[in-house]
């Protein structure tokens, strides 16, 4: 598993800069279309990420793509809810 891991670090290493910058874009803004478009976007580049990553890896599958789909989603639905929790969404 480690070896797996450290094959691959070079994209997950990628992966949590890209999705630490776009988080760190969408928290530092008090505009909540602002936050909300940068939300969507980090998940649809999340969603593309891995979806490209299992290409290169010649690993891509459905179920692969179901589940990339699935759990941005699921963080979209948490970051909608914490946004409407906190604020006038």
């Amino acid at each position: 598993m480690l070896k797996r891991i450290s094959e691959h670090a070079i994209y997950y290493i990628a992966l949590l800069i890209i999705l630490s910058l776009g988080f760190l874009l969408a928290y530092s803004s008090s505009d909540r279309s602002w936050q909300i478009g940068v939300i969507i976007a980090i998940t649809f580049f999340y969603v593309l990420w891995g979806i490209m990553h299992h290409l290169i890896n010649h690993d891509l599958h459905t179920k692969i793509v179901v589940e990339y789909i699935l759990i941005g989603a699921f963080g979209l639905t948490i970051v909608f809810f914490l946004l409407s929790v906190n604020g006038n969404y």
